[in-house]
């Protein structure tokens, strides 16, 4: 049995119900991941991508726009009478809207949709749309979830990586690669055998793995944040285990768990497959 909103848990733990709430809301946000509408990779050539204003090319100096021209006829050509914006001014001449040092020139808008320039390494640039009317998000209902299980909070031991180790991933988006530091490792034992997974660093330590529940009952894979402890202890709390961008939409560039991520065994406890995916 699944339930989509955190209210129907009246007996789980206060703060598991907020963290759910607060997944919720986040999925809510008409600018967040449900909003996603597309995911144009840009080449060195200027050119008009689907409904897009302006003409669009990235190179070394970063991802450009002209705001001259405007959507090709056909479907989805309304995007043409849409001015582009910066930072709520009108954007009427060429200009770099993102470059490798400094990210995003601004807040970039076509009417009420977000522009959203991306870089994923030197030959991956695009632009990202964000728009608050996207049939996902007038969908939602709330993320599909286990109900809270006890059995599911593990206490492991946390074995932190040398300082600089870093590892390359795949991606979701398969011309993407990801290099991202290694925060460690944790150990722990279920089912009476030794399980080690890989912690990502880089800001919150996090826990990106597969089990053997994904493609049916959960996503492709999930993620759980981890607070290694002083004493070299960690509390993995699978019932917040989450779904990553890219379960919720195709134009996410998600970083692949290492390889080693896999648990051999079905993990029935946090965030299940959304709903239509």
């Amino acid at each position: 049995m699944t339930s989509t909103t955190p209210i129907d848990r009246p007996t789980a733990p206060a703060g598991w119900l907020a963290w759910a709430a607060a997944r919720d809301a986040e999925l809510a946000d008409p600018l967040g991941w449900l909003s996603l509408t597309a995911l144009h990779w840009l080449t060195a050539t200027p050119a008009a991508y689907g409904d897009l204003p302006g003409r669009w090319w990235a190179d070394a100096d970063g991802i450009h726009v002209d705001p001259a021209g405007g959507a090709p006829d056909g479907p989805g050509a309304a995007g043409a009478a849409e001015a582009l914006t910066l930072d709520g001014g009108p954007l009427t001449a060429p200009a770099v809207v993102w470059t490798s040092a400094g990210g995003a020139a601004g807040d970039l808008r076509a009417g009420a949709r977000r522009l959203e320039p991306v870089g994923r390494g030197p030959l991956n640039h695009g632009v990202r749309v964000r728009d608050p009317h996207a049939p996902a998000l007038a969908g939602f209902a709330g993320i599909p979830r286990f109900d809270h299980d006890p059995a599911w909070v593990l206490t492991a031991s946390f074995e932190p990586a040398a300082a600089g180790t870093v590892e390359e991933t795949g991606s979701v988006a398969g011309r993407v690669r990801h290099r991202r530091d290694v925060a460690g490792h944790v150990r722990f034992t279920h089912d009476g055998a030794e399980h080690v997974l890989q912690v990502a660093g880089g800001g919150q330590p996090a826990i990106w793995f597969r089990d053997a529940s994904n493609g049916r009952e959960t996503a492709a894979f999930r993620v759980l944040a981890v607070d290694p402890r002083p004493d070299g202890t960690v509390v993995l709390d699978l019932n917040r285990a989450e779904n990553a961008p890219c379960a919720f939409s195709d134009h996410g560039t998600c970083p692949l768990p290492p390889a080693g991520n896999t648990l051999p065994f079905p993990v029935r406890a946090g965030e299940r497959r959304p709903a239509g995916r």
